[in-house]
């Protein structure tokens, strides 16, 4: 049986971890862009401050860029998502465990109201 996604024999989380690691290295790269406060120019020293906000910007897309090559976890938590936990359809005893582990992974990273939230009846889950 191959996987809908990308045809290839069994999990497809070799494939997919690839993916995920090209889309979110492109999203810290642009991401750079945004973390800078607006200023307003004026006509004085226009010409120094974009030189200034350009090399502010490639500063910070270099440090995210850093972050993501040296110390990224998206991989060990792609990994656990997938490989270990499994697939998971609505209300499924995996959904509730992925949803358990999201919250205490964003919880032992510092937020202090990382929580699940009850969404109103589903009817009956599925297991495999």
């Amino acid at each position: 049986m191959t996987h809908p996604i990308c045809h290839c024999p069994g999990r497809p989380s070799v494939l997919l971890r690839r993916t995920a690691l090209v889309v979110l290295s492109l999203l810290f790269s642009i991401a750079g862009a945004f973390l800078l406060p607006a200023q307003s120019p004026d006509r004085a020293g226009v010409s120094r401050r974009a030189g200034a906000d350009a090399r502010s910007i490639a500063e910070i897309v270099s440090r995210l860029r850093d972050e993501g090559t040296n110390r990224s976890q998206m991989l060990e938590i792609f990994s656990y998502l997938t490989d270990v936990i499994g697939g998971r359809l609505t209300a499924s005893p995996q959904c509730l465990r992925a949803n358990e582990w999201t919250r205490d992974k964003l919880t032992s990273w510092g937020l202090t109201n990382a929580h699940l939230e009850a969404w109103g009846p589903f009817g009956r889950g599925w297991s495999l």
